[in-house]
C-alpha cells in the first residue's frame, strides 16, 4: 500500500506501517509515560511498541484463521487507528467468516487477561513497567468491547452481516450491517460533541473514530454491491448462445 512502509513479517505474513502511525507515535508514547523526564519517554515508547504489537497480533489471529479457512494473506497493515489485516478474499461460508471475525477479539482478551494477571508481579519488581503492563491489558480488554460493537469495520459488524447473510443473501446482509454502522458512527459523533453542551472540550479522537467507521460502512456496502453485479456479470455471460 503507498505511504507505508515493511517492518518485517509475523507468520510469513507481511507486516507494513503507515507512515501517520511514524506521525502519531510519540504523541502514544507521551501519553503512556508513568513518569516525567526522559525515563518516563523511554517506558512510554515501550507502551506505545506494545499497543502496536497488540494490534498486529490482534490482526495475525484473523490471518491465520483466514488462512486457515483458504484464504491469502496480502499484508498486515497498522494505523493510527488500529489494524487491517487484507486478504485476497474473504472467506464464503457465513461460519467460516465469523470464526475469521471472532479469532482477533479472541487474541486481545488474551493479551487483556495476561496483562492484568502479570501486572501485579512485575510491578514488584519495576513500577514503571507494571504500570504501563496494567495499562496494555486494560486496553486490550475494551478492545475487546470495542470490536464486538455489530458496527463495520469493526469485527461485530462482520459477525453481524454472515449471521444474516443465510437468511438475507450477502449484499442485503451487508446493506443492513452498513446502515447499523452509519447509526453508531451518529452516535460515536453526538458523543463526541456532548460535551459541548457542558461548555467542555469536543472529544476528537471520537470524532475522528466516528468518520473513520461511517465511511468504512459505506465502503462495505459498495464493495458488497460492486462484487454482486461482477457475478451477475458472470452469470449472464456464462449463459450467453454463441452465434
Amino acid at each position: 500500500m503507498a505511504n507505508s512502509y515493511s517492518i518485517g513479517s509475523l507468520f510469513n505474513i507481511p507486516v507494513r506501517v503507515h507512515v501517520t502511525l511514524l506521525i502519531f507515535l510519540p504523541l502514544f508514547a507521551l501519553s503512556f509515560a508513568p513518569v516525567d523526564g526522559l525515563l518516563g519517554l523511554f517506558y512510554g515508547a515501550l507502551g506505545a511498541i506494545g499497543l502496536f504489537a497488540s494490534v498486529a497480533l490482534h490482526e495475525v489471529g484473523h490471518s491465520l484463521v483466514a488462512r486457515a479457512k483458504g484464504s491469502r494473506i496480502l499484508e498486515i497493515l497498522l494505523l493510527p487507528i488500529g489494524g487491517m489485516a487484507r486478504l485476497d478474499r474473504l472467506p464464503p461460508r457465513p461460519a467460516d467468516e465469523i470464526q475469521t471475525a471472532l479469532a482477533g477479539p479472541a487474541v486481545s482478551l488474551a493479551l487483556g487477561i495476561a496483562g492484568w494477571w502479570y501486572a501485579p508481579l512485575v510491578f514488584a519488581l519495576n513500577p514503571p513497567l507494571g504500570l504501563i503492563l496494567h495499562a496494555l491489558g486494560r486496553i486490550n480488554l475494551m478492545l475487546v468491547l470495542f470490536n464486538l460493537i455489530p458496527s463495520f469495520p469493526m469485527d461485530g459488524g462482520r459477525v453481524f452481516r454472515a449471521m444474516l447473510t443465510p437468511r438475507l443473501g450477502r449484499l442485503a446482509a451487508t446493506q443492513l450491517a452498513a446502515q447499523v454502522g452509519r447509526a453508531f458512527a451518529w452516535i460515536f459523533g453526538a458523543w463526541a460533541l456532548l460535551p459541548l453542551l457542558d461548555h467542555g472540550q469536543i472529544d476528537f479522537s471520537l470524532l475522528i473514530i466516528a468518520y473513520f467507521v461511517y465511511q468504512s460502512a459505506g465502503a462495505e456496502a459498495r464493495q458488497a454491491q460492486a462484487e454482486a453485479a461482477y457475478a451477475r456479470h458472470r452469470e449472464a455471460n456464462a449463459f450467453q448462445i454463441p452465434a
